[in-house]
């Protein structure tokens, strides 16, 4: 037999090198194949969980917004939270208002952006608040609302709610409304003609420093200014305050530091608070009503006063013109005393003590009584004005409005 050559020595060596190199690189590529795949897992892991922290970090800043009431004003438009640890990565949460002012509107949107880290993984996520509507207290929702109690002897009829934080009763009269109480409607005698609903949630209502604001924007009227403590056959409007400088909205101001007050025989184009009246305290005879600006309440009375007035104001009864030049009504002026005006109050209108209504009475807008008791001696008509719960004045808008995300408002962002 003869030996193997020198040269098929070399190329079988050759060839187990060969295969050698291909069995290594063949495990080289596996080898980094699964780290390459690691890897991708890893970062895959990383990104998902930057992802689940950003969206976190709106969640906890939508949080901080229902935990505190004061957050426009306790809070700063910019950063929230900075570089804040979640898991195995940071992030970064700011909030800005749309015209880069937390305090001046509470009806603004706000933008809440987020930015988190995790590794080499980064995602960025925004999103727009806007305040639930409607921005006026719950209160204003109803075309009569009652802290205490309401008790109809006589007939009421409203096309809103009538609602009450605690009861409702009906004794003699005809009720033509949706019924709304926290505890009790009892009909005694009469009828409740609308739905009836127990177990509502109190609706909010202002609070005592609603007088404050108005009272220090407010032109007075000194209460010994009245004859006899009485407000009668006038015309009081922006351009008109027989007993004093004017104010521009017609915002004037009564302190009767527990004396009777009578109004009567008046024409009363803009708003009047009323402060500390006695409990006999009346609008009576002929009263026009109607504030000139609907941001400012029509009557705000700190105490208790009875509606006892008539039908019509006249002005040949009264001897008044409550239509001269510069103050029309329904666009008409005249120089005569000839004209007469259907009995009403239009506006918002808040007693924060008791309220009687005695003659009968037409309101236009939102009646809404703080005291122990709304009695209904006669007829009352209550046509509810929505566009004050949409638009509410100063003092009764809800407060720390819930924010919610607008609609289709989420999105990634890429620097």
């Amino acid at each position: 037999m003869r030996k193997p050559t020198t040269a098929l020595r070399a190329s079988t060596y050759i060839l187990v090198l060969g295969a050698t190199l291909v069995v290594s690189a063949a495990g080289l590529s596996a080898v980094l194949a699964v780290r390459l795949q690691r890897r991708a897992q890893a970062q895959t892991g990383d990104f998902s969980e930057a992802r689940f922290i950003a969206q976190s970090a709106i969640e906890l800043g939508m949080l901080d917004i229902r935990r505190d009431d004061n957050w426009r004003t306790s809070k700063t438009n910019g950063p929230w939270r900075v570089s804040q640890t979640l898991g195995r990565g940071t992030f970064t949460l700011t909030v800005t208002d749309v015209d880069g002012n937390l305090t001046d509107d509470a009806n603004d949107r706000v933008i809440l952006t987020s930015t988190a880290v995790v590794a080499d993984s980064r995602h960025k996520l925004m999103v727009e608040l806007e305040p639930e509507q409607p921005p006026g207290m719950s209160c204003l929702a109803s075309a009569v609302h009652v802290a205490t109690g309401l008790l109809a002897k006589n007939d009421l009829t409203a096309d809103a709610p009538v609602s009450s934080n605690n009861s409702i009763t009906v004794d003699g009269g005809v009720v033509s409304a949706d019924l709304e109480a926290v505890n009790t409607i009892q009909v005694i005698s009469g009828e409740a003609k609308g739905s009836t609903e127990t177990g509502i949630a109190a609706k909010e209502m202002p609070a005592a420093t609603v007088f404050d604001y108005y009272g220090a924007a407010s032109v007075e009227i000194p209460y010994n200014s009245l004859p006899s403590g009485k407000l009668r056959q006038v015309l009081l409007s922006p351009a008109s305050n027989p007993y004093g400088s004017t104010h521009p909205q017609g915002l004037y101001r009564i302190n009767c530091a527990g004396n009777t007050l009578t109004i009567e025989d008046v024409r009363i184009y803009g708003s009047l608070l009323i402060l500390n009246p006695s409990s006999s305290s009346k609008l009576t005879k002929g009263i026009h009503w109607e504030t000139y600006n609907p941001q400012i309440p029509a009557l705000l009375v700190k105490g208790s006063i009875e509606w006892d007035w008539s039908a019509e104001l006249k002005e040949g009864s009264a001897d008044v013109n409550f239509n001269p030049a510069g103050i029309s009504y329904k666009g008409q002026a005249d120089t005569d005393k000839s004209d007469t005006y259907a009995s009403l109050l239009k506006g918002l209108v808040y007693v924060s003590g008791n309220l009687t209504v005695k003659q009968p009475a037409n309101v236009e807008g939102v009646v809404v009584c703080g005291g122990a008791l709304l009695k209904i001696e006669e007829p009352l008509s209550v046509t509810h004005d929505p566009t004050i719960i949409q638009a509410p004045p100063n003092g009764f808008a809800r407060q720390n409005r819930p924010m919610n995300p607008v609609l289709g408002s989420w999105r990634r962002l890429v620097d």
